[in-house]
Order: structure tokens, then C-alpha cells, then sequence
């Protein structure tokens, strides 16, 4: 809805400046004859737009903006219907004084342009720094900044890298660290990391075992040679795609490091898909040294700031037609040939032919994130919030997270049809990055918490 009135009021703006237009379209309203009825139809806009709102409309931008509206359109219906005289005196004056009316209306319909792309949420946001379950939200303590998460095939455990932080919201990549969550009780387990040939990656990229990650975005597939691969994109202290081979050992699993990637110079990395044969397809956030005002100004203006590539096992090359607002996680259905790609900046979710670069399918949502392809669904999270949103009520720097409302998506793997939306407001939990079922469980993550969220699924 937001995006739907800022295009509105942007028209607004650009259309009243036509004064020999604008007079025009006022003397077919000042007609005697459609006077009269301009004002009835007002009235139906009128109400219209409080019936959308529903009186509920204390926590969002747009439900006070359609308020307001809605409550001076019939305001001016009535005017038009009971003071017929009245109208044509104003306008009289109006058309005398057109520009010192228009300009200022102008400014006043880009300013709300400007609004509807910024902010969203106005309701209550409630301190959670203390990590709690209430009635909704069941939590797991102890974890830091779970920002992405895979489900190991013995479906006891999730595997998840513990989020350090990228720019342009740290000065500097920051590091992290991995954790495994026991599902039964959700104790949190550190695994064991060890060192073995670089087989899967690049032989050119090296890695000193005493040096730490910086986890991102994660995947996890069976290789055609029948091992566990695991893969993540590197922030620290380098730039790279890692790949680990997972065994079980007793009770638990060990991460055995097989090998790197580095990334291009020119390139920020979010999350991958990893194929069977060991190649993988990656998503290109955005440049490096991007700043702060540069990602506030994608994220109002939404334009291209990012890409695919995919590594064949020797070079990287660009997916046609994967160009978007900061593409975020990826999914791959290896099988059909699509590539599924969340578009964080771009709020939309979209399905990309690889055979021909052609885009065959999107879905709007808000501030997509990671995604998990499951059993004919993708899952997504929503931020149902707008970035001012955050700067206004949340100080990130202190609080451990922030109880923004959010929601879960699942929808059609094929139509991309919603099936089912799961939506929080002043709960527990905030800025979600993940959302993974199991069980008739929803286990999500986030990359800045310090806790591991879950609901019943219903």
C-alpha cells in the first residue's frame, strides 16, 4: 500500500503544475450540473478510504494517511453538497492565485511521496532485551546474531552461522562464529572445526587455521559423489565462499574445512546455492565501500545495486538478468533450471530462467532476506517496517535486537501463491532473517539477535 500512494501523491505533485489542465478539469467540476455529484462522489471516497482503514489505524503511516483523507474528502463533500456558493468563491480564488496554491501542494504531496518510501510502522516498539518467550514466541537464549541456518540430515540439529556484521552498518566486516542448536532441547553446541586438503574450492585460496570467519549467508547439499557439503559466504578476514564436509561424530557433527573460494575485488557477497557437482551460483550485495546515505538512497529510490554470479569451478560469470536492489538469498531448483532470488532493496522475490536470463515470475514482499525452498515452498521472511522505522525506534548499537513486527511467508514453489502468512508485532523477537519449518515448527533466525526463535505452525 505504501508504494501504491507514494506513486499517487508523486502524480499529485507532477499533475497540479499543469495550470491549463488543472482549470480545465475545474470547470467541467463547477458545472451546475456536476457539482452536485463531484460532491456524492467524495463522499464515497470518503468513506471508502475509512473503510479500508478500518479504524485501526494508529500503527501504520498509511492507514493515518488514508484517515486523514478520507476524513477531508467527505469534509469537502459536504462542503460542495450544502454550500454550493461557497465553492465557486474559492474557486474564483484559486484560479487567481493558482500558483501560490499549487506550489505549496505540490511540495506537500512530494513530501508525503517521500513518507510513504520511508517510514511504515508507528506503533509501540516494547524493550525485549531481555530473552523471554511469551505466548506467541518460544526462544532459545544464547546465540549470537543466528543469521542463517541449515538442517543437518540426521534432523537433530540446525547448523548456523553466528552473523559478525558487514558494511555499511559496521565500520568494518566484522567476526563471527558458528553454532549448531540442538533441536530436542535447543542447547546451543560449538562444533568442532578442522582442517583437511583444499579439494572443492579454488587452489589458489589459502587459509591459516588460526584465522576467524565471518559468516553470512549458508547452504547445505548431498554432493553427486555422496558427501555433505556445506557452504558459506566469508566476510572475514577475507572476502570468500568457505566449504566445510560434514560427519557425525558421536553425538554430534564436525566440520572438516575442504577448501575456499575468494571473491573478485569488485564484489560483496550475501548468501550462495550450491549445485551437486561442487559449483555454485552467489549473490553480489552491492560495491564494498558503499555508504551509509548510498544505501539509504537505493533503499528509497530502489535501483539496481547488485547481481548474481556463478563460480563453474574456475571463473565467475555473471547471470543474465539477475541485476536488482541488493539480491540477498538465493535459492536453486537445479532440476528446472530456476534460480530464486530475494531482493532485499527491491522488496520482491524473483525467479530467474536460467536457460535464457529471462524473469518468469515475482512475488512483493517486503525486505526479503534468506530463503528455504522446502517440499513445494519457499519460505521468506518480511520486515513490515521501513529502515527510518528502525533509526526512529530502535538503537541497535545497545539493544540486543528489536521488536519491530515482522512476518513469516510461505508460499508456492510453482505459482508463487501465498499459502500461508505468519505476522508479529511487539513480541519477542525482531529482524528476522530465516525461517525454517520442521516439524509443524517454525524455527527462525536473525542477524541481530541473541536468540533462536520458534512458533507453532498451524
Amino acid at each position: 500500500m505504501n508504494e501504491i500512494l507514494a506513486i499517487i501523491f508523486l502524480c499529485f505533485s507532477l499533475i497540479i503544475l499543469f495550470k491549463k489542465i488543472m482549470l480545465q478539469l475545474m470547470e467541467v467540476i463547477l458545472d451546475s450540473s456536476n457539482i452536485k455529484l463531484s460532491g456524492i462522489l467524495a463522499l464515497i471516497i470518503g468513506s471508502f478510504l475509512l473503510y479500508i482503514v478500518d479504524f485501526s489505524w494508529s500503527d501504520r503511516v498509511w492507514k493515518n494517511t488514508l484517515f486523514i483523507f478520507g476524513i477531508v474528502s467527505i469534509f469537502r463533500g459536504f462542503i460542495a453538497i450544502l454550500f454550493e456558493n461557497l465553492v465557486y468563491k474559492f474557486a474564483d480564488i484559486f484560479a487567481k492565485n493558482y500558483f501560490k496554491f499549487t506550489i505549496p501542494l505540490s511540495l506537500l504531496f512530494f513530501s508525503l511521496t517521500l513518507l510513504m518510501v520511508s517510514r511504515d510502522y508507528m506503533g509501540p516498539v516494547k524493550n525485549i532485551d531481555q530473552c523471554q518467550s511469551d505466548e506467541s514466541i518460544s526462544l532459545y537464549c544464547g546465540f549470537n546474531n543466528p543469521e542463517d541456518m541449515a538442517l543437518l540430515p540426521d534432523n537433530k540439529f540446525f547448523l548456523m552461522s553466528e552473523f559478525g556484521g558487514i558494511k555499511p552498518y559496521e565500520e568494518k566486516d566484522g567476526e563471527g562464529s558458528f553454532a549448531l542448536l540442538r533441536i530436542s532441547d535447543g542447547t546451543k553446541i560449538i562444533p568442532q572445526i578442522k582442517f583437511g586438503e583444499n579439494v572443492w574450492g579454488d587452489p589458489s585460496c589459502k587459509r591459516n587455521p588460526s584465522d576467524n570467519f565471518g559468516p553470512h549467508g549458508v547452504d547445505l547439499i548431498q554432493r553427486d559423489d555422496g558427501l555433505i557439503q556445506f557452504g558459506v559466504v566469508n566476510h572475514s578476514p577475507f572476502e570468500s565462499v568457505e566449504f566445510f564436509e560434514l560427519t557425525q561424530d558421536a553425538n554430534s557433527w564436525l566440520m572438516t574445512w575442504r577448501g575456499c573460494v575468494i571473491a573478485p575485488e569488485e564484489n560483496y557477497f550475501n548468501d550462495l546455492s550450491i549445485k551437486r557437482d561442487g559449483s555454485f551460483y552467489v549473490t553480489h550485495m552491492y560495491e564494498r565501500d558503499i555508504t551509509v546515505n548510498e544505501w539509504l538512497s537505493a533503499a528509497l529510490f530502489k535501483y539496481s545495486t547488485g547481481y548474481v554470479l556463478k563460480w563453474d569451478k574456475k571463473n565467475f560469470s555473471k547471470v543474465v538478468g539477475s541485476d536488482g536492489g541488493q539480491p540477498n538469498g538465493i535459492g536453486l531448483d537445479e532440476d528446472s533450471e530456476l534460480l530464486y532470488v530475494n531482493y532485499n532493496l527491491g522488496d520482491e522475490l524473483r525467479v530467474i530462467n536460467l536457460l535464457n536470463g529471462e524473469s518468469i515470475g515475482r512475488y512483493k514482499i517486503n525486505s526479503p532476506d534468506n530463503m528455504i525452498l522446502l517440499d513445494q515452498s519457499i519460505w521468506l521472511t518480511s520486515l513490515d517496517h521501513e529502515t527510518i522505522d528502525v533509526m526512529m525506534n530502535c538503537d541497535i548499537e545497545i539493544s540486543v535486537t528489536c521488536s519491530l513486527p515482522f512476518s513469516i511467508h510461505e508460499i508456492d514453489l510453482v505459482s508463487l501463491k501465498k499459502k500461508n502468512i505468519y505476522s508479529f508485532q511487539e513480541t519477542v523477537f525482531g529482524f528476522p532473517t530465516t525461517a525454517y519449518p520442521f516439524k509443524n515448527k517454525i524455527y527462525i533466525g536473525s542477524f541481530h539477535s541473541d536468540r533462536v526463535a520458534f512458533f507453532q505452525a498451524d
